[in-house]
């Protein structure tokens, strides 16, 4: 007898109660997508990274694929857990998510250090009072506006606008005595607003990981409202490199990307607007421009530009100078006609955010030497020395571990991670995101623990575990040491740090370590000659520093201050969406950049392979001497 087969299926996500019709054939991580759910899948959804668990609570789903068999256990799979990128759906099915693998429950950095800049946004508002129209005289209605735009304002220029505004201008003009915003931009009108009502934009920062957006009043400069999602790209991939080549299959994949990250921009607009209390509501008619920052890749994907270039040597942006262009154009459901002012990048792997990063923390017109880090699955660095006009910039790619990537028990920075580690009269002592029972460790936790093992001598210098020591013990895959044990876990599991997390993060800080020595090596900087670090970022806003420089991730500078100034590349973007100052100095920051290819530096190989070992301590040189 033939069983008929659906051609959709109902799925039902729990605990969160979502619900999605997809094609019969659909696996559970494309199921989320549909949903609107972030489901965490650091290899982008091959079958390898083993993050993207779930337990099917009901319904039947295909025999586990050899994937599954060799990163479940037996008694796992028992009990019902399978790989979301791995489990196809043919019968509507209940499905439930634990927390480690909801990626829309992860901690966002939105805010950052305050910079000082002044207001005068490229958009502009100029009420108009509507008169009768001279019975003699047969002008036209955006003529009649340009004309008492130039005689109130001494604005003149040669005026020009899309048929929906001259649609509106005509409108308005129809009504003799009512007073209207005309919004400018340039020599063109791009809307028109309530006389009353205030002009707003947005500042987009679009992260690997999450997307920050703030709510401006861009005629005083005033921050409204700020909100931030976790990118929903990361179910296409932890990492840039995933994405890229799934943007690289084809037209419909790039477009998928695009449209992520663009529906993400919609739903925080609605939210940032929804967020003003009843006495200063707004609407989206109010919206008169927008900025947005991010690396190269994301801002090629936000656009859908061609990304080919930027996945093979030499590594060609498709551009990197600043981009406008219309909202709607760009996938933003606004009104009017408003545009989108991206931010110029510097290169393929050091972009807008890292411009933004430098023109908010003033690192291109300083007085001293400093370094700033932004560390991350691609860390950018740069080293300015205003007394020789140098700014040197460099990216590497520190790989995933430092956002808990490629770590056995990593993970992002939810309720449950465990971000930080003391050691307490000879004991470990943990505290979590959200002060939950631990379920694993984020980046700042991974650093902590990492320093702990290296401070007790659990690890030498080389970063091999020691048989013999306190919590050291063999595991399935080698040596690991034991952080908590299994009762105060909040799933019931030991949490350990195996001998090649520890592996992964000597390689990732040793790449960071190597690019800072290398760009410091190239200027002829002497490290006293630094007088500040910034670390920005939401790693570095809650990396322990101490840890830091005692794993040799970070240089131990005698005359720096160490300057942890949180959403950097947000704080840019608001900079360049209220101040057309600010959006000509990231386009000085961007020229007067100079971008350094650490692999063609004679020394940076030997410089990284030397960056892996830890620090030796003064006693154990005194021993060994």
């Amino acid at each position: 007898m033939l069983v008929h087969k659906p051609e959709q299926v109902k799925v039902t996500f729990q605990p969160v109660g979502t619900r999605t019709v997809v094609r019969a054939g659909a696996t559970v991580l494309e199921a989320g997508r549909e949903a609107g759910l972030i489901l965490v899948a650091n290899c982008g959804g091959n079958g390898l990274c083993g993050r993207c668990r779930v337990t099917i609570l009901d319904g039947r789903a295909e025999t586990p694929t050899r994937a599954e068999i060799e990163v479940l256990k037996k008694e796992e799979l028992v009990a019902g857990q399978r790989l979301a990128c791995r489990t196809t759906l043919y019968t509507d099915t209940s499905i439930h998510v634990p927390r480690i693998t909801m990626g829309n429950q992860q901690r966002l950095q939105l805010d950052g250090r305050h910079a000082v800049f002044t207001v005068e946004a490229c958009v502009q508002g100029h009420v108009i009072e509507v008169t009768k129209p001279a019975q003699k005289k047969t002008v036209s209605d955006f003529d009649r506006v340009t004309h008492s735009l130039e005689k109130a304002h001494g604005t003149v220029g040669s005026w020009c606008a899309s048929p929906s505004v001259l649609r509106a201008v005509s409108r308005w003009m129809r009504e003799p005595g009512q007073r209207f915003k005309l919004v400018t931009r340039a020599n063109e009108v791009i809307g028109l607003v309530d006389g009353d009502k205030q002009l707003l934009g947005v500042a987009v920062d679009i992260g690997c990981t999450k997307i920050a957006a703030y709510l401006m009043d861009i005629e005083t400069g005033k921050q409204l409202a700020a909100c931030g999602i976790p990118n929903p790209q990361i179910s296409f991939g932890e990492d840039l490199i995933s994405r890229l080549v799934y943007a690289r299959k084809g037209l419909h994949q790039a477009q998928e990307l695009a449209h992520c990250v663009q529906a993400g921009i919609n739903q925080l607009i609605r939210t940032l607007l929804q967020s003003l209390p009843e006495s200063a509501s707004a609407g989206p008619e109010q919206m008169a421009d927008l900025c947005v920052v991010g690396n190269t890749a994301m801002v090629h994907l936000f656009l859908g530009m061609p990304t080919e270039g930027l996945l093979v040597a030499p590594f060609l942006a498709a551009t990197t100078s600043s981009i406008d262009i219309r909202a709607v154009e760009a996938g933003i459901d606004l009104p009017n006609d408003v545009y989108v002012h991206v931010l110029p990048a510097i290169g393929a792997f050091v972009g807008a955010d890292h411009v933004a990063m430098i023109l908010a923390n003033g690192l291109h017109q300083g007085n001293h030497v400093s370094l700033g880090v932004d560390i991350g699955t691609n860390t950018e660095i740069v080293l300015s020395r205003p007394d020789q006009g140098l700014l040197l910039t460099a990216s590497c790619p520190a790989g995933p571990a430092f956002e808990g990537g490629h770590i056995q028990h990593g993970m992002r920075a939810a309720p449950g991670a465990i971000e930080k580690i003391t050691l307490k009269e000879g004991c470990l002592a943990v505290q979590t995101v959200g002060g939950q029972p631990p379920l694993g460790l984020c980046g700042s936790g991974i650093i902590d623990a990492v320093a702990l093992l290296w401070q007790m001598g659990a690890i030498n210098f080389r970063g091999h575990l020691q048989s013999g020591t306190a919590g050291v013990r063999d595991g399935d895959s080698g040596k690991q040491f034991l952080l908590v044990e299994a009762e105060n876990t909040g799933h019931g599991r030991d949490i350990v740090i195996s001998q090649q997390d520890i592996s992964e993060v000597q390689l990732a800080k040793a790449a960071v370590a190597a690019s800072i020595k290398t760009l410091l090596k190239i200027s002829k900087t002497d490290p006293d000659e630094i007088q500040e670090l910034v670390l920005a970022g939401a790693f570095g806003s809650y990396l322990g520093v101490g840890s830091s420089i005692n794993i040799g991730l970070l240089p131990d500078l005698p005359n720096a201050t160490y300057q942890q100034v949180g959403n950097a590349a947000g704080i840019g973007a608001k900079m360049a969406l209220v101040s057309a100052a600010s959006r000509e100095q990231a386009g000085r920051v961007a020229r007067l950049a100079t971008r350094v290819e650490l692999k063609q530096q004679e020394g940076f190989n030997r410089e990284l392979a030397l960056a892996t070992r830890f620090p030796v301590r003064q006693q154990e040189k005194d021993r060994h001497a």
